[in-house]
């Protein structure tokens, strides 16, 4: 059942206000500390130890790390702690654990154990399934125009969701309807989402965008940096949102849900838990993206899977 839109736990949906140190900086910065970090001992951490640190990121975000990732935390947990003079993580567990103290730095904990690496057109089959198994299906565009809403689940730093408009204004115009799609962004990562509002972007990132969309839909800034066109950064809405609070986002009754390369950090029941809640916020006939493989065995009464090739969907066919 989908929440009560009047009743919003909005310390979970906040505004997102441009930091002092973008996402991009920091991750500049971060892969600079970390280049170097091979020099530097990082400190072993025992097991119970280990299991605290994981039970919490795990309580907060959903993400669960093996012990196969070990290494990943200590890294990032060693870098942080450095910076801010830190050198004992059973203190520095303390600190991110404080109600008074902790929230500000569980904030920027969290974007380093969140990052990772996107493109913009990183998964072009999704375009192709959208246009046949949406669009075409449901004799799309109505009254010569296109008006979807569309939900970015997990978008980074923006390029997913700009990839998306982009391909929904190429669509639009070489089939001379007006569009009207709107896209909705979430993210956990506050410095992500100032970067995706910002919409600048080095050129490696753009390496994937098919014949002319660079110089149709970006800016170019200097010899490295491409602003996204205001016109497509317009119809795309970022906002902050824990999935762990899912419940709480204040939007359904989308088109599209595109939630790719995200499942893959969570544990089966918060899966199945995300994907049924998904499924209600999907109209009638709307469309749910994963990443292929992502989910296997998932059955939900309102939905049948869809077959595409090198895609996971699933359609909503029942209210």
């Amino acid at each position: 059942m989908l929440p009560n839109k009047t009743e919003l736990a909005m310390t979970d949906i906040e505004p997102i206000v441009k930091s002092e140190t973008s996402a991009e900086a920091v991750s500049e910065q971060v892969e600079s500390t970390e280049a170097s970090w091979h020099l530097k001992e990082v400190l072993e951490m025992n097991d119970d130890l280990f299991n605290q640190w994981v039970d919490l990121v795990e309580l907060r975000t959903g993400i669960r790390i093996s012990e196969t990732r070990k290494s990943f935390l200590l890294t990032k947990l060693s870098i942080r702690m450095r910076e801010i003079k830190y050198d004992d993580y059973q203190k520095y567990f303390e600190l991110v654990s404080d109600k008074s103290r902790g929230p500000v730095e569980w904030e920027t904990l969290v974007d380093r154990l969140t990052v990772h690496e996107t493109r913009f057109w990183r998964d072009k089959s999704i375009y192709s399934l959208i246009e046949k198994e949406y669009i075409n299906k449901n004799k799309l565009p109505k009254n010569n125009r296109l008006a979807l809403q569309v939900w970015s689940v997990g978008c980074a730093t923006g390029e997913e969701p700009y990839s998306l408009a982009m391909w929904f204004e190429h669509y639009c115009k070489m089939n001379n309807v007006e569009n009207r799609q709107g896209i909705h962004a979430t993210d956990i990562s506050l410095d992500a989402l100032a970067t995706a509002r910002d919409g600048i972007y080095s050129k490696n990132r753009l390496t994937n965008l098919p014949g002319q969309f660079q110089n149709y839909y970006f800016e170019k800034q200097d010899e490295d940096k491409f602003r996204i066109n205001k016109n497509i950064k317009e119809r795309v809405c970022f906002t902050k949102l824990n999935l762990m609070n899912v419940e709480s986002f204040p939007f359904a009754n989308f088109d599209i849900i595109v939630c790719q390369n995200v499942m893959i950090y969570f544990n089966q029941e918060l899966r199945i838990r995300l994907l049924n809640t998904f499924a209600d916020y999907l109209k009638l006939g709307g469309i749910l993206i994963l990443g292929a493989g992502e989910m296997v065995g998932w059955n939900h009464p309102k939905m049948e899977s869809v077959n595409f090739e090198s895609t996971l969907a699933f359609r909503r066919v029942y209210l």
